[in-house]
This record gives structure tokens, sequence and C-alpha cells, in this order.
């Protein structure tokens, strides 16, 4: 089996800004993957020539992996050492020594990454980045969907308190991410998390691999099922779906918990041929 690339998007949700996703693919290699870098919690920037630290994370990892796993190589192998290798780029390009940065000024990612292995795909994804696999006329998603409602509740507890609070609440949950090594991080413990998954595809069907700001048009703003978000991809492309998203995030009576109107959105849509 091959991967076809339909078509990609990264829509940083605010002009004039690079944003914080990043999308890569190796087609000829049967790998794609979407990526979000966590919006910065601190004013310390250890990486000061990228717009932030969350860019920084997400443009560091999707060069790295550009280059995929060794044959037989097994998957949390190959992101222990894609993670590695990420820490020894920021220990050089860091402005701070990486071990004196507090953490909640250490950047953090969410992702989803996908290979073919024969009649498969394993899917590897830590965070709240989505893939959704439409085979016919039904569709499974597959990535952590409990994340994304439990971030929904989340944003409702801090939007009710102050400013300084919420802030404090952001840089305690980061502080904690990167100690239990929760997203894909810059700490030893950035690979001990990931969650493998393996399914079964045939020829025909297509995956749309996302972030998190792209997948609210599932949850949870609930406008499309997966089914008819991939059925808006085959009619559509992406750059209408994600207008159809920005229409929606600025419609004022749509008035539903987010600490961020418009978050990044961005994706890579792709077909199984062979």
């Amino acid at each position: 089996m091959n991967l076809d690339i339909i078509d990609t998007i990264n829509d940083p949700g605010t002009p004039g800004k690079g944003g914080d996703d990043r999308f890569g693919f190796d087609a000829s290699g049967g790998r794609a993957w979407a990526l979000d870098g966590a919006t910065d919690v601190t004013d310390l920037k250890p990486f000061p020539k990228a717009e932030s630290g969350a860019a920084w994370i997400a443009e560091a990892l999707s060069a790295r992996l550009m280059q995929g796993p060794q044959p037989g190589q097994a998957t949390q192998a190959y992101f222990a050492g894609v993670l590695a290798d990420v820490r020894k780029v920021a220990e050089k390009t860091s402005k701070l020594p990486l071990g004196s940065v507090p953490g909640e000024a250490l950047p953090i990612a969410s992702g989803i990454w996908m290979r073919l292995d024969g009649r498969d795909a394993e899917f590897a994804h830590m965070g709240d980045c989505m893939a959704i696999v439409r085979s016919g006329n039904a569709a499974r998603v597959i990535g952590e969907e409990g994340k994304v409602n439990d971030e929904s509740d989340a944003a409702r507890a801090m939007l009710a308190m102050s400013a300084a609070d919420r802030m404090e609440r952001l840089r305690a949950e980061r502080r904690w991410s990167n100690e239990r090594g929760s997203c894909f991080s810059l700490g030893p413990k950035g690979a001990q998390n990931l969650v493998v998954q393996r399914t079964r595809l045939t020829g025909g069907d297509e995956i749309c691999l996302m972030s998190d700001g792209l997948f609210r048009l599932v949850s949870p703003y609930a406008t499309h099922t997966p089914l008819a978000f991939m059925q808006s991809l085959a009619a559509d492309g992406l750059l209408a779906t994600v207008q159809k998203l920005r229409r929606f995030e600025d419609d004022a009576s749509n008035d539903l918990p987010r600490l961020k109107r418009r978050d990044d959105a961005s994706g890579i849509y792709l077909r199984i041929t062979g």
C-alpha cells in the first residue's frame, strides 16, 4: 500500500503569524504526521529566534520526523530517539542552559504520527492531535478523544478564574506535563506515555491527521460527525473546511468555553492506494 497526499493546510488563526502547528509527510516511506505546540505560558523565551517555544518544538519535531525508523525498529524506541535528538538541538539552540529553564517555560507539543506496515497502519500519538480514518460510509477516530472533552471542561473552569489565577493554573499544568512526559517534550520521560494503535486499511481508505484546532468541528463544536467531516474534505478540501470552522468560531452566538477563540488548525488529508 502507498500514501497519496490529497491536501494539506496550516492555518494559524491569527493573520500575520506562523502559528504553533506543523504537519509533514514522507509519502515514499508511508509516513505522515500532525503536530501542535502548546501555547507558551511564560514570557521567558529560551528560543528567541522562533516565533514561540510552541512553534520551535513543533518545527524541531517535524524536521526530525523526516528521518524515519530503522528497519524493524519499534515505534516507542524510535520516538525515544527522536525526542533525544530534539533535546540535543534544544541544548545547542537555547539562549539559556536548558537545565536552568523552569518547567513552565519548556515547550511541549501534542502530535499524531502514522506509518504504513503491510496492510495495516500504525498510529502513535500523545495529547489531543487526532486522526479520522474513512472506509466507504464508515469513519473511525484515532486518538484520545477524551482529552478534547477534558480541555473543554478545564476551559470552563479557568474562564471563571481571575487572569492571574488562570495563568498560574496553566503554568502548573505545564510543569506537570513536563515532569510526567504526557506530551512530546524535552525531558527524559517524553516517550513513555506514547499511545500506539494499529488499524487495518484497504485501498481507497482516506485519512486526515489533524491538530485539535481542526478537530473542533467534530468535538466539542459537534458541527460534523467524523464521517461528515471526511465527506466535507472529499467534497470541498481542507481550506473550505477550515473556513467553515472560522465562521463558526466568529459567530458570537456559538458561546462555547474556550481559552482561544481561534486556535491553530492544521491537517494532512491522504488516501491509501494499492
